[in-house]
């Protein structure tokens, strides 16, 4: 601050602008804001929040040591929307065989999406505007023009269609894993004092999502049958890259911008909440972002790629041993060591980067990085991106 002849205060602090306020983009604002500096966030859609309908999302707890909760209290992110822990769940093979599971430690903690009320796009809307940060809407902005690139996933890596609605069935967590259901994903049922969200999530023939919901939604009527009031829809996708540099032209790419996921199951709250303090951090002490995500999240990617391989191939009879396993030993611990970096795996991965690839054409937006997708041959040059491998136009209401 400098104060000219007529005694007005002029802010002369630079100003760091931030594409995107999803939890990436804002846990960034936060921290930078708390901090002292001017910060404002340009987000393209007209509301934070404004993709989600109010569905339940998970925050995992196993794939690091460090509890969701003290995250959020390391980082000075206050628990100021719907948080809840849960212990408990019951998982099915593909022959509906129900497995209960449970954990002494949360092996993840509920939450909302979507603008307004209790969801975490609000209660990190409130504490940005409480530091001081500026929100504009509406706003779609080229990465050049920022400092920090928090813009969410730019291909789909995995897709799910979701619905939430009122029900008279009581709380529940349930998970049905069955290829043939949900290729290469599951389906869900989330229940929380009569509100649900209901998904099925694939990482395959994207263009039959509707009739896989459709499919999955039938399953689970035939488990317990259950009445759906005031239904919403939308979809949502993952994107999902290994890197050794998260940066682009200078920038740092944050959340699924850059690729940052949970690849077995697609739960990626806490990377974006992680890349996005680092990429604060790496301004306000002026580090490396590079050397701090990687501080952050470790080889946990690398580690859920390969389960995620492994996840795939093992099909129907691999994913009916998974639940067995997982409803004979504490959940959180039974995940925990599924999230471990062990030297097999780390062998194993070579391999995988090398043969589980498609042709296809590569839309993400990190320049130097692998993913599932190979250059088209020669031949197929000209066909542009493959259908499966991009958002289609009936997805205009994608995370």
């Amino acid at each position: 601050m400098i104060q000219n002849q007529n005694e007005k205060m002029i802010d002369v602090r630079p100003v760091i602008k931030i594409a995107g306020a999803g939890p990436s983009g804002l846990t960034a604002a936060i921290c930078l804001a708390r901090s002292g500096l001017s910060v404002e966030v340009f987000e393209a859609k007209k509301a934070v929040g404004d993709r989600f309908i109010g569905d339940f999302q998970v925050i995992e707890n196993a794939s690091f040591k460090e509890d969701a909760l003290d995250m959020f209290k390391r980082m000075g992110i206050q628990n100021n929307f719907f948080l809840k822990p849960v212990h408990q769940a019951v998982f099915y093979d593909h022959r509906l065989k129900p497995y209960p599971v449970q954990s002494d430690c949360p092996y993840g903690y509920f939450i909302m999406r979507g603008p307004g009320g209790e969801t975490l796009d609000q209660g990190l809307l409130n504490q940005a505007r409480s530091a001081g940060v500026k929100i504009h809407y509406g706003r779609r902005v080229k990465p050049e023009a920022v400092d920090i690139v928090a813009t969410g996933p730019a291909v789909a890596d995995g897709l799910a269609k979701e619905m939430t609605f009122s029900t008279d069935l009581p709380d529940t967590i349930s998970v049905l894993f069955d290829m043939d259901v949900s290729p290469g994903g599951y389906s869900y049922l989330f229940v929380v004092d009569g509100q649900a969200t209901f998904g099925c999530a694939i990482t395959r023939d994207f263009d039959g999502i509707k009739n896989y919901f459709e499919i999955a939604l039938k399953r689970f009527q035939t488990i317990q049958t259950f009445v759906i009031n005031r239904p919403k829809f939308a979809y949502s996708y993952m994107n999902f890259c290994l890197k050794s540099s998260a940066m682009d032209n200078g920038k740092p790419f944050v959340g699924e911008a850059g690729g940052f996921q949970d690849y077995l199951f697609g739960l990626g709250i806490r990377y974006a909440i992680k890349t996005g303090y680092a990429a604060a951090t790496s301004i306000l002490d002026n580090e490396s972002y590079d050397i701090l995500w990687q501080q952050e999240i470790g080889s946990a990617q690398e580690v859920s790629l390969v389960n995620r391989s492994l996840y795939e191939i093992g099909g129907n009879w691999g994913l009916a041993s998974f639940v067995k396993r997982a409803g004979r030993r504490d959940l959180q611990t039974y995940l925990a060591k599924w999230h471990k970096q062990a030297l097999w795996k780390k062998l194993l991965l070579p391999w995988i980067k090398q043969f589980w690839e498609k042709e296809s054409r590569c839309f993400h937006r990190i320049p130097d990085h692998w993913c599932r997708e190979k250059p088209l041959a020669s031949s197929k040059t000209e066909l542009g991106p493959l259908k499966e491998n991009r958002p289609s136009s009936q997805n205009t209401l994608l995370k």
